[in-house]
């Protein structure tokens, strides 16, 4: 690695000086409300069942975007996975009722569904005029709940930090209010789920420790409104501006600050690859929308979707390349592997190879500014200098080392108290499988798990001990993970061909000789499909904290 964080700030004075930091007059920055706005992105209790932050999908350490791309798969338009149009995107909610209670999501079943676009950055993302891929977060932002214009111009922040949280994909159950949300927020202690808290949430939370003491700081009453939520969360994502890169201090005078490969592929990104077309300095994006054909647009209009207008059917908007390098996937679509990745030459998908070619392979509304740089005479080993210069000089540090401004506290979802799964499943007509997103803290009156085994209708069991059992443990020719104490009979839902389904429910009591408290589970279900009729799944581990 280039820099070690004790180094960082000793340069922080030789940056190339970006554009002044557009702000709404409407909505003034105050450090309560960046506080504030910081809070409300890192808890996870803005989702409905207190799983997802705004912070899941975009972690500074991956360039403002989800770490979680590599495993996590949406089946495409055509709903099905391992084909063509699989997208590699974001994780969110399992499926969840009006009434709470879990249910399928086509092909997602129980298992969290997955966007359908990868989550864009929010690093440097107070520079465009509208947001989201297909730039449907408008400049103009409109207060969710009176509908009444809050920012005519300026406000794509804005519009964009209110959107996610009544998705019921992203963050929301279905039929989410924003009553229901600031409701709840009226009534949750603040980051109760998080952990290792920067000082600056620390100090904050000393002075207000409710959320209502924290908005009567940042807008001076504790109402709590979807309007103030987009606003406060606004504010912080306007700090979070990657300009201490080599690139950065290079320009303003370090003549050492980018090594002699950089500086090649700096000159070839500005000439022969012709990357400033649409990726310019010093934010190296365009705040436009581009066609270069990844996949049919049939599959996913983009900009299309939102204007109507048949030239920008498979149009994306251009990201800044700040930070690129520490992004796990890349493209609206995450098609393409990290800068980096040794597939980045071979796999025809790439970044490299989609413009070496001059697009993917959906060709008929291409954007005019994509040419195929190698019938422009730019070789393969060209095209890495370039994407090493992207991957490595417009790196910020702090982020990737999760530095102020990029500081943060540790999710629960992310934390060694989340449930783990462990040993092997046996599967019939499916493996049985427990939907665990809902966090086993104490007083949580709303802890609940998914059952999904067999096929259609059908019976299971759900076991629980207080020991794993030691691995490989097989009992009347069945995998054992938990030394059972006691359990409960299910009847699961659902149709034939697909697996059945319940919700099981179980409020936990604010009792303090349950901290730390470690509960093994595994479901076993008839299933007409199993060897011997009963399948079984892995074993899961829960702890109360």
């Amino acid at each position: 690695m280039r820099f070690v964080p004790l180094v960082l700030c000793a340069a922080a004075g030789l940056r190339a000086q970006l554009p002044p930091l557009p702000v709404p007059p409407q909505n003034p920055m105050t450090p309560a409300k960046i506080v504030l706005g910081k809070i409300l992105f890192w808890d996870e209790q803005l989702s409905s069942d207190d799983s997802v932050a705004c912070g899941t999908c975009h972690l500074p350490e991956f360039g403002g975007g989800d770490g979680r791309l590599v495993g996590a798969l949406n089946p495409g338009p055509d709903g099905v996975f391992g084909t063509a149009d699989d997208i590699h995107a974001s994780p969110g909610v399992v499926r969840q009722l009006a009434n709470g209670d879990f249910a399928p999501a086509g092909a997602f079943g129980l298992a969290r569904q997955v966007t359908g676009r990868v989550a864009n950055t929010t690093h440097a993302a107070a520079y465009h005029d509208n947001l989201f891929w297909d730039l449907r977060a408008s400049t103009q932002f409109t207060d969710p709940e009176t509908l009444q214009v809050v920012i005519p111009y300026g406000g794509a922040l804005e519009s964009q930090a209110v959107g996610p949280i009544l998705s019921t994909v992203e963050m929301a159950q279905e039929g989410r209010t924003w009553t229901d949300v600031t409701t709840k927020l009226a009534a949750v202690p603040p980051l109760r789920l998080a952990s290792n808290l920067p000082l600056d949430l620390q100090a904050a939370l000393q002075q207000a420790p409710t959320y209502p003491a924290l908005f009567a700081l940042a807008f001076g009453d504790p109402a709590i409104t979807a309007a103030r939520i987009g606003m406060a969360i606004a504010s912080y994502e306007r700090t979070l501006i990657p300009d201490d890169t080599p690139w950065d201090r290079f320009m303003a005078g370090q003549t050492t600050a980018m090594t002699a490969a950089e500086q090649a592929g700096w000159a070839l990104f500005q000439n022969s690859g012709r990357c400033l077309a649409c990726h310019m300095d010093p934010l190296f994006h365009n705040d436009q929308a581009h066609v270069l054909g990844l996949r049919p647009a049939r599959e996913d209009r983009g900009v299309g979707a939102i204007t109507q207008v048949g030239a920008d059917d498979g149009a994306f908007k251009t990201p800044t390349l700040r930070n690129t390098g520490l992004r796990p996937r890349l493209f609206h679509n995450g098609q393409s592997p990290a800068l980096g990745d040794p597939t980045q030459t071979s796999d025809p998908a790439s970044v490299h190879n989609i413009y070496l070619q001059g697009g993917g392979v959906d060709r008929t509304n291409l954007d005019p500014f994509l040419l195929p740089l190698a019938q422009l005479g730019v070789t393969s080993a060209e095209m890495t200098l370039i994407l090493d210069f992207v991957r490595t000089a417009l790196t910020d540090a702090r982020a990737q080392y999760a530095l102020p401004p990029f500081d943060h506290p540790t999710l629960r979802s992310l934390s060694p108290f989340a449930p783990t799964v462990f040993g092997q499943g046996l599967a019939g007509a499916s493996e049985p499988f427990l939907a665990d997103p809902v966090p086993t803290f104490l007083g949580n009156a709303n802890w609940k798990l998914g059952l999904s085994a067999g096929d259609g209708p059908t019976l299971a069991y759900l076991g629980f001990g207080l020991q794993r059992l030691a691995p490989g443990i097989v009992y009347a020719g069945l995998p054992w993970h938990v030394d059972l104490l006691t359990g409960q009979v299910f009847a699961l839902g659902g149709a034939p061909g697909a697996p059945g389904y319940a919700t099981w429910r179980l409020p936990l009591p604010q009792d303090p000789n349950l901290l730390n408290f470690d509960l093994y589970s595994q479901l076993w279900a008839l299933d007409a499909g199993a060897p011997l009729g009963i399948s079984t799944s892995k074993g899961w581990r829960f702890q109360v904290r």
